[in-house]
Formats: structure tokens, sequence, C-alpha cells
């Protein structure tokens, strides 16, 4: 097998398409297959035959050199064109390997190698060793590409290799090293093209030999790197790839990390090694872009993971590792065709209660992957896609009606209290915050995604280690556990709103968490305040109550307190996260928590105010809120006296900066008030114009049915109507003058308003704004009311 790719590989190097020159200025495609040069000397010829039927497409000789041109992009130069010397007809040949295209070049100019006489190095033998390792050691910039293009021809290749063996053969350990600086040489040139040629498998292993000479290390020190590639270094095939470029994608990968990691990572420069990280960057592109898109490699991984095969597993974990490199965009759509094809369905088999696979531990007490529980690896995939979009494997664990997501997420809750391993807890903890974070998610959804949480059971499985009935911690692990779940129960609180304040007051959270402040381990102290900091940054007033009505805050003050004594001398990071807390509560202004603080805690306070501004600060907020209360803004507003009367408010007129008191600004305001008064006059005038009106015609009704009561009288009572009609004629006489009058005065007062307002239109605003027109005003004012009760 491998023999027929090898001369596959070796018979596209060749492969090209052939171009000619129509009389339109065009080039026209003449077909696809494989070039060759056939004959020697003066008889060669330039042949190219049909890659499918085998025919004849173009049989030339080879003219001379000047008639040959080398074309491409950058190092990419894959195009020779030429003119036919005899038909005089212009021809290019387009070739998919660069390399092939120079050895077709070389050999069309009748140089095997440009590494000849004219080239700029001289062709490695075993006495200019050192001459060119001097000169490949201090190579300028103009000529890299040069130098690169002699260094990868096929005749330097084959003498340096040969000047290798014929050195370790004779043991030359001077040689040897003038190689290994050769070779050093060659790949610090940065050159891509030469990187990958001295990478192939036709001399990689020699090259590996090569690099084994460092004189500057101890024969003991020295890896022998040949020896590890043939005996410690297999290929193991998990799934099968039909595409021969893509497998060989995958050893030249592995062969640039092993170069960069092992042979010579105290020797590379800065540009070499972005050299190959870049490579390495675009290999793996291509490769996870095929496992993408070839949808049966894809299917049979998963296939074999869902079986538990361990290398499967390991593939999916490197892949999924490795994609972080990639861009975003590409990640997401392959971690999708993943989820699409049943991932996480794939891993669930993992998770099962009968698959608790462990290994014991190597001589050296570090493990190999292979050797770490199965279901290690799949809690590192699915954190990988929760990182890159969470709303699959939230969807997989919190579904309505996914008993295997149930299962999957009991299992890692367990996971995260029992784990001997922090770093695989640590992950949990950060899969299940990713999960529960509902940012992402509609109100709607968010509900039903949270209800597994607090309905169905999860959260009460996340804070058993907080019970009271709980075991008591008696190893890191279980320590640690601790820690992270204050951790997401901070989180909750946070982000879940009424959801989590329901939990946390119905269960009594926050006393089971208080717990803790009297741990010995200061970072289970630190997760507990950081469960009270996320209560109180929610300026809730029932989490306030909650915490005052059950005295939480004397653990944590208590605490404190215990940590401001020697040695502590207030150094350390819980009474930083306390004063934290304090200054929150301070700026913030949350009274409920304020009051109980200073009235319960008053002694602590003012012991340790003079040193901590936080502790003055929150006492000083404590006094300010007694004086609001007592003196609320609305009844003593501006710095009014706290003797006025209620209900009243003093008003100050205040002058701009720099003004000084003079007659003119007293004639200004008292000009202001005279035409506010002016205006209530007006008024009061028109008021009582109305009401003598409604009085007069009062008085007519009154005539009027007095006169109908005189029409009716009978014939028996004319005597006496005479009598009474001289009183009546009297009565009406009196009502009669009294209406004159009042409608004398009424017509006597608007005069006088309309002759006041033609006044104001003559006069002058001096004459306007003086006091005695005030005084006039109100002798008018006098006038008028004596006119009325007159």
């Amino acid at each position: 097998m491998d023999v027929e790719q090898t001369q596959l590989k070796q018979k596209n190097r060749y492969r090209g398409k052939l171009y000619a020159l129509t009389e339109d200025s065009a080039w026209q495609d003449a077909g696809t297959g494989h070039a060759s040069i056939t004959g020697e000397e003066a008889n060669r010829r330039l042949i190219f035959t049909d890659e499918l039927s085998g025919e004849l497409l173009h049989d030339r000789p080879v003219f001379s050199s000047e008639a040959y041109q080398l074309q491409g992009e950058g190092e990419r130069q894959t195009i020779i064109v030429w003119e036919d010397q005899e038909d005089q007809k212009d021809w290019a040949l387009s070739f998919q390997d660069p390399d092939g295209t120079s050895e077709i070049y070389q050999r069309i100019c009748n140089h095997p190698d440009l590494a000849d006489s004219k080239g700029l190095l001289p062709l490695p033998t075993i006495g200019n060793l050192q001459e060119l390792s001097h000169r490949l050691s201090m190579v300028p910039p103009s000529q890299r590409e040069p130098l690169a293009g002699e260094c990868g021809s096929q005749k330097f290749i084959s003498t340096l290799r040969e000047s290798f063996h014929n050195a370790e053969d004779l043991e030359d350990e001077a040689e040897l090293h003038n190689i290994f600086c050769i070779v050093k040489g060659i790949f610090l040139l940065s050159n891509q093209t030469l990187t990958e040629r001295f990478l192939r498998d036709d001399v990689y292993e020699d090259v590996l030999g090569m690099l084994e000479f460092d004189r500057t290390l101890p024969p003991n020190k020295r890896i022998h790197h040949r020896e590890i590639v043939k005996t410690s270094v297999k290929y193991n095939s998990v799934v099968d790839f039909e595409d021969a470029e893509t497998l060989a994608l995958i050893h030249m990968n592995y062969r640039l990390l092993y170069l960069k990691d092992i042979v010579l990572p105290r020797t590379l420069d800065d540009a070499a090694f972005a050299s190959l990280m870049q490579m390495t960057f675009m290999n793996l592109s291509s490769i996870l872009n095929h496992v993408e898109k070839c949808s049966q490699v894809l299917n049979k991984l998963l296939e074999q993971v869902e079986q538990r095969d361990m290398q499967s597993l390991l593939f999916l974990q490197d892949a999924c590792r490795l994609s972080r490199q990639i861009p975003l965009t590409q990640r997401q759509i392959l971690f999708d065709k993943m989820a699409e094809r049943g991932l996480f369905d794939a891993l669930s088999v993992f998770f099962s209660s009968n698959n608790n696979i462990a290994s014991s531990d190597n001589a050296s007490g570090v493990k190999l992957p292979r050797e770490h529980p199965a279901r290690h690896h799949a809690v590192e995939i699915l954190l990988l896609h929760a990182q890159c979009d969470p709303s699959h494997v939230r969807n997989f664990l919190t579904r309505e009606g996914s008993e295997s997501g149930r299962v999957v997420l009991g299992a890692l809750i367990q996971m995260m209290l029992t784990e001997d391993d922090q770093g695989v807890q640590g992950q949990i903890a950060d899969l299940i915050r990713t999960v529960m974070d509902p940012s992402a998610l509609e109100h709607r959804e968010r509900d039903g995604r949270l209800d597994v949480f607090y309905e169905r059971g999860a959260m009460d499985e996340l804070v058993a280690p907080l019970r009271p009935e709980a075991a008591k911690p008696a190893s890191p692990q279980a320590c640690f556990a601790q820690q992270l779940v204050c951790e997401i129960v901070a989180f909750a609180i946070a982000r879940h709103g009424y959801r989590a304040k329901v939990y946390v007051i119905r269960h009594g959270l926050a006393q089971q968490t208080a717990r803790l402040l009297s741990a010995p381990q200061r970072y289970l102290q630190l997760a507990a305040i950081r469960v009270f900091r996320a209560i109180v940054g929610t300026k809730d007033e029932a989490y306030q109550r909650y915490l005052t009505k059950n005295g939480l805050v004397a653990p944590l003050l208590k605490s404190f307190e215990d940590s401001l004594a020697p040695p502590a001398l207030g150094s350390n990071l819980l009474v930083s996260s306390t004063l934290e807390l304090l200054e929150f509560i301070r700026l913030g202004n949350l009274k409920i928590l304020v009051e109980h603080i200073c009235k319960q805690h008053a002694a602590l306070l003012q012991q340790h105010a003079p040193n901590l501004k936080t502790l003055e600060g929150l006492l000083l907020k404590y006094q300010q809120n007694l004086e609001y209360e007592a003196y609320p803004p609305e009844q003593h507003a501006g710095g009014g006296s706290a003797d006025a009367p209620v209900g009243t408010t003093v008003q100050r007129r205040m002058r701009s900066p720099g003004r000084e008191d003079s007659v003119e600004d007293d004639s200004y305001f008292e000009s202001l008030d005279d035409e506010a008064e002016e205006k209530n006059d007006e008024q009061n005038d028109l008021e009582e114009r109305q009401e003598a009106r409604i009085t007069e015609g009062t008085a007519q009704n009154e005539l009027r049915s007095c006169e109908a009561k005189d029409e009716d009288g009978n014939d028996s009572e004319q005597q006496d109507d005479a009598t009474s009609g001289e009183s009546t004629d009297a009565n009406y006489s009196v009502l009669q003058g009294q209406a004159d009058r009042e409608t004398t005065a009424a017509e006597a007062a608007e005069a006088e308003a309309e002759a006041e307002a033609e006044e104001e239109v003559q006069a002058t605003p001096e004459t306007a704004a003086t006091p005695e027109r005030s005084l006039g005003h109100a002798s008018k004012r006098a006038r008028t009311s004596e006119s009325f009760e007159g």
C-alpha cells in the first residue's frame, strides 16, 4: 500500500495542464496529463501525455534554455512558458507541484542542478562542509531566496546525504557537526517550500540523523531522533482517509511539530518559528476542512466513538482541541456538523454507571492520554463545544424529554463533587456555568431551561456539599468541590433573578454558605464571601431583609475581625474582599444593610474606623440616613430652618456670584411685585363687576314677581291695594335706586381701570419702578372699595 502511494505521489509531481496560444492571443486548454523529458543532450524531447487515455498530446524537441521562462507568484513558480522555434507557436505548462516544476525546468535548461559552478553555494563534500556551514550561518536577507532554491535542488540534497553517510561511517565528529550546522541553517532560512522538501518521506529520516550531532550538547544528552521515529512513533489509522493528500498533510504536520518542539527548540529564531507555525496552521485547516466536508469520515468516527473505541475518542478530542487554532466560523461549522450527526448521544455512553473506567498510575506518576478514564476526554469535548457555541450542549442537557441528557448532567455533577482530578472538576464547573447562562435565551425559553435546575433536582444535587448533613470534607478535592459550588451559586444569583432568589431563601442557602466562614481554608472563606457579594450585588430588598433577619452579617464581620488581629494585620484577601463588600453597600446606600450593620456592629466599626476609611464612610452614611429621615427634603428644602411650620417652604432669592446689593436690584424686584399686584387688582375688579351685574339681574326678577302678584288681587281688596300700591312703589323706588348706584359704581370702577391702563402705556420704566406708584395703587384700591360700600 505504501509503495503504491509513493509511486502515485511521485507521478503527481509532474502532473499539469498544457496550454496553446491561439491567434486571438488567448490560452487554449490542450489537456491534462503528465510531463517528462526523454533522451540525452541534443536528443532531449519534451513529452506530455494525457492522464486518462495515455494519448501523446505534445512531443517536441527541447530548444535552447533562452526559449523557456519559469513564471508564478512568489515562491510558487509552477508555470513554464516557451516558444516553439520551428512553428513559432507559444506553449505553456502549468504544474500542480512546485518541486516538479523546478525539476522539469532544470532538465529542460540542461542544468540538472542549479548548485553547480554557477550557483552561490558549492555542492557539499567532505572537504568543504565547514565553509558551507559558515556561509549558511550568516546569510544576508537579499540572498535568502536564491540560496533556498539551491539548497532545495535534488543534486544538493543527494550530495549532502552522501556526505553525511560517509562522515557517519568514518565517525568524524567534526564533519558531522558541520552537517548539523548546514541543516540548521537551511531551516533557519524560513522558506516553507525548502522546509517541506527536507521533511518529505524520501529524506526525512536522514535529515533527523543529521540533526542528532549537536556538539553543544554532551553525548549522553543527545536525542537519537531516528531511533525514536522508528520504534516509539507509530501512526494509528483511526479512520480511513481516501484522500492521499490529506494523509500526507497529517504526516507533515507531525514532523513540523516534532522539529519545532523536540529537535530545534533552542535554535529557532522568530522568523523560523513563525514560518513553522504558519505551515502547521495551514495544514491543520486543510485537514479539519476535509473532516468537515467528508461525511463518511465523520460518520465512521462517531460510530466508533459510540462503540467506546478509545482511539476514536482521542482522535475526536484532538480534532476539537486543534480546532481552536482555525477561524471561528470554520470551527462553528465543524461543531455544527458534529452535533447534527449525534456527537452528544455518542459521548453519553461514557457517562453511564457501568463505564467507570479507571487505570493505575504508571511509574513516573504521569498518565498518558490513553490511561485517563474515557469520561475525562468526553468532558473536555463537551467543554470545547460549549465554549464555541453553548446552544447545542444546553439543548442536549436541558431539553425536555432528553433522558440521555439528564443522565449526563447528573453524572457531570457527581463527577464535579467526587472527582480526584481537580482539573476535571474545574472543567465541569465551567461547563455547568456555560449551560446555566441564560443571557442568549429568550424569556420563555429561559424558564424552560432553568426548570431542569430549580424544578427537577439538579440544583439540589449541586448544593449538596453545603448542607448541614453533608460530611465534613476530608480531602483537597472535596474542599475544591465546595468552592466550585459556591462559585456556581454566586453565578446563579447574579444571572437567574427571581428563580435563584426563591430557591436561596426557601432552602436557606446563605445560612449553609455562611458555615464556610469558619472553615480553616482561606479559599473556602473567600468563596462564601463571593456568594454574599452576589446577593448584595442584586440590590434586592428581599435579599437584604433575608440577610439581616437571619443574622448572616455577624459571621462575616467576625471572620473580618479575626483577620484584622495579628499576625494577619489586615493584609490578607479576606479583609480586602470584606471591605469591598462594605464599600459597595455604602456607595449603593442599601439602607437596610447600612442600618443593621451600624446598629448591631457599631463597636467594631468605631474601633477600626480611624484606620479604615470604608468603615468611617459607612458610619457617616448611617448618620446621613438618620438626618434624612428626621428632616425630609420635601419639608426642609433648600436648607430651611427645622423650626419652620410643616407644609411651608422658605424661599430665598439667590444672587449671581459677584453681584452686590443695590437700589437698582431692589427697584427691579419691587417692580416685578407691582406688576403681579396690578394683575391681581384687575382680576378682582372684573370679579366685582360680574357680581354687580348678577345683583342687578336679581333685583329686576324680584320686581317682576311683585307686579305679577298685584295683578292677581281680587276686587274686595282694591282699597287695600291702593295703600299697598303706594308701599310697593316706594319699595320699587328704593330697589331701583340701589341698582342704579351699583351700576354707577361698576361703571366708575371700569373707567378707572381703563385710565390706569392708559397711564401704564404712557409711563416710563423709571416711573413704573418707583415706590410712590405702589402707594398710588393702594389709594386707588381703597377708593374703589369705598365706592362699592357706598
